[in-house]
């Protein structure tokens, strides 16, 4: 075989130089990136910054500030800098403005491109205060240009009254084309915004606010009709808007993507009205994260409905004041609309109860599908302190979820803090998921509801068969007693 492999190989190669010899010889051209047609040049641009915007998006491998850098490209070469300059809106051509850029400068040498601002202040930087006094300059320089000024970015800590002044005042003036709008205080030193962008911004996408009080909200989102993502971290006392008003901004919000509410120090609602008041639909609402008392939530819930939601995070606040009481009929629908996109899936719902810290549980919504890849769904959070209130919260929000609970196939119990268990409590929370399948549960956990059963030896076994009738594997870990 051998032989006549080489034999071939050499018949080849005798065909190919008689093929040689006959043809005339050709000459080839090396091509360079300059012989490209500007089209193919438009295409790779185009193609990078889009790589670019989605390494800042994913991976924050590139500098969030001056993610597609088209400014070096222009320079190359007259060609390329008409190329890029003629396809402003395609290759997303803006000015980044950021606290160390000389931003007049930018804006007298550059065409009128969107501007994006980028601005945190903070007294300690180490610069020391002229720097801070400049970087001021530049956000109030950029915001002059109001109408080419796409999204802003400020964060300040620490900051005197004359610099917290001079944001405030700039932001409150009209900023028609703003999209994106991020603000936040971290120590809750800003003022109070009376209004912003002059309580209109028809082309605003994406809200922020972090612990900002904006008593004036409503009436900026009455004009946001294109709002995807409304998202209120720390909401001060100063800040508080009402469910019953704010069900009513959002009812406005019809392309609204993600709505998140978090208060920084929840305030108690008053009784609510025993007549049902009437449901509107966020037909985009795919994600909903809350964070304060369940009375405003159970408020908030009961006028909306959102039949696209399959994002839940919800962490109830701490009452210490207050027996624990959890009445959330509408809540736990708005929940239950959730986990219906497990049905048409197939899909089994995994149950975890997560002790984090000696101050709050975790109870999280999984599912499994068949590639063994988990994909996490939803998370209720309880804050209490005392082993004994979080079980009887998580049983009293789970027994006013009846829909879910023949769904759950799997229970997993993580808990470090097990002392002075409360057999009784714990039984009436394992009675809720009589379909498990799986148990994964804490050596302790076990003894103390076997320790109550007349039962001894293999026999107090049965006690959690009894519990779980469908249970076809059980894993114990941690210590005995």
């Amino acid at each position: 075989m051998d032989g006549l492999s080489m034999g071939s190989n050499i018949v080849v190669r005798q065909r190919e130089q008689s093929l040689i010899q006959q043809e005339p010889r050709q000459e080839f051209r090396r091509v360079t990136i300059g012989s490209l047609p500007d089209n193919v040049l438009l295409e790779i641009f185009d193609f990078y910054q889009i790589v670019i915007n989605e390494k800042v998006i994913n991976t924050k491998e590139v500098d969030e500030h001056h993610p597609w850098n088209w400014e070096k490209l222009v320079h190359v070469c007259r060609r390329w800098r008409y190329i890029i300059f003629e396809s402003p809106v395609r290759l997303n051509l803006q000015l980044f403005c950021t606290k160390d850029s000389p931003v007049r400068k930018l804006l007298d040498v550059w065409p009128p491109f969107p501007l994006v601002i980028r601005y945190s202040y903070s007294s300690w930087d180490w610069e020391g205060p002229e720097y801070r006094i400049n970087s001021t300059n530049n956000l109030v320089a950029a915001l002059e240009r109001r109408d080419r000024v796409r999204e802003i970015r400020v964060y300040v800590f620490n900051a005197p009254d004359h610099v917290c002044d001079q944001i405030v005042t700039a932001m409150e003036k009209p900023l028609p084309a703003l999209r994106s709008l991020t603000l936040g205080s971290v120590d809750g030193i800003l003022p109070e915004l009376d209004t912003l962008s002059n309580g209109s911004a028809p082309c605003l996408h994406e809200l922020t606010l972090w612990g900002i009080s904006f008593p004036s909200l409503p009436q900026l989102l009455s004009s946001t009709s294109d709002l995807t993502s409304l998202n209120l971290y720390n909401i001060p006392n100063s800040g508080y808007v009402s469910p019953e008003t704010m069900a009513t901004s959002l009812s406005a919000l019809p392309k609204l993507e993600c709505l998140v509410i978090k208060f920084e120090f929840p305030i108690p609602h008053p009784e609510r009205r025993n007549r049902a008041p009437t449901r509107f639909i966020l037909p985009s609402l795919t994600k909903l994260e809350f964070e304060g008392l369940s009375e405003y939530l159970e408020v908030l819930a009961a006028r909306f409905d959102a039949p696209l939601l399959d994002k839940f995070l919800i962490t109830f606040a701490h009452q210490p004041q207050l027996e624990v009481d959890f009445d959330i009929p509408q809540t736990g629908r708005l929940f239950c609309s959730c986990l219906d996109s497990f049905k048409p899936l197939g899909l089994d719902i995994y149950l975890t109860f997560r002790w984090q810290d000696c101050a709050s549980i975790g109870v999280s919504f999984t599912s499994i599908a068949a590639d063994s890849e988990f994909y996490p769904s939803h998370l209720w959070k309880i804050m209490c302190e005392d082993l004994d209130h979080q079980v009887i919260s998580v049983a009293q929000i789970c027994g006013q979820i009846p829909s879910f609970r023949s769904s759950v196939k799997s229970l997993i119990i993580h808990c470090q803090n097990l002392n002075d268990l409360n057999r009784t409590l714990w039984l009436q929370l394992f009675r809720l998921f009589p379909s498990v399948q799986f148990l994964q549960i804490p050596f302790l956990l076990q003894q103390s509801i076997e320790s109550g059963s007349e039962r001894s030896g293999e026999e107090s076994l049965a006690v959690v068969d009894e519990l779980f009738p469908s249970l076809r594997g059980i894993l114990r870990y941690g210590p005995y007693r």
